[in-house]
């Protein structure tokens, strides 16, 4: 479940308005099991799930839920099945709108673990075969659906309101990133970090070498982005790219 590996690395190491850190829910604001809905934009809400690791550390974890029409697209699951179930329960109650589907951005449980949740109430859960295959090895929950094309460097491909790109390598080898172009709003994932992070974290699946280039990929496709969220942390600005990419380059060095 890759769990110990990112316990022991966490302990080692926007447009008119900007994300006010201290807007954004916290691990101590929300219990494992619960959900935090956070508005960051017209159409355009952060969803927040934590995790026990162990040790009395409850971590947070970042996903998007963002408007279609009448529905909503999610990305990534929340953290645990307990928790997808609380994210669909929010979304019911705060916005009003059906799920329309939601993306996975890599195979990791903090992604993927309520695919089966989704998946019981009818909601397709997209990701790369890569992801599906990495997930599947690793015994994690498999997201339903496959993007097809997401295997160079670059390639993206269009679900709903969102732009799904495939940067390259990085915090793991499948990890994509998820544009929302209407709102000026990137999703991260794990391959980008808050301000406050100093260590490249769970380096346990990493592809170091390839990680820099990805996110520069990310910075150069996206320079008009107003609001970035990583996949744990604060949200920021296009500055979290240019952090992350620094951290990673001193990991290199370790």
């Amino acid at each position: 479940m890759a769990r110990l590996g990112l316990l022991v690395a966490l302990l080692a190491g926007c447009a008119s308005a900007p994300v006010a850190p201290y807007a954004h829910p916290t691990a101590d604001d929300v219990a494992p099991g619960e959900i935090a809905l956070r508005q960051i934009r017209p159409g355009v809400w952060v969803h927040v799930s934590t995790s026990d690791l162990g040790n009395g550390l409850i971590y947070p974890s970042n996903g998007l839920v963002v408007r279609d029409g009448d529905g909503v697209w999610l990305v990534d699951t929340a953290w645990g099945e307990a928790a997808t179930a609380a994210l669909l329960d929010a979304v019911e109650a705060e916005i009003g709108l059906p799920v329309r589907g939601a993306v996975a951005t890599h195979f990791h449980d903090d992604r993927v673990e309520g695919a089966d949740v989704l998946r019981q109430r009818g909601i397709p859960v997209y990701a790369s075969s890569l992801t599906q295959r990495l997930a599947a090895a690793e015994d994690n929950a498999v997201p339903s659906d496959s993007l097809a094309g997401l295997t160079v460097p670059g390639t993206a491909v269009r679900l709903g309101p969102l732009e799904v790109l495939y940067p390259g390598g990085g915090h793991t080898r499948d990890n994509l990133v998820v544009y929302a172009p209407g709102a000026g709003v990137l999703h991260g994932g794990c391959a980008v970090h808050e301000m406050a992070r100093t260590h490249a974290g769970n380096v346990a699946d990493a592809d170091l070498d390839a990680w820099p280039e990805s996110l520069r990929l990310v910075r150069e496709r996206y320079p008009e982005v107003e609001v970035v969220v990583p996949g744990h942390g604060y949200p920021g600005g296009a500055e979290l790219l240019d952090h992350s990419i620094e951290i990673v380059e001193a990991a290199q060095q370790d």
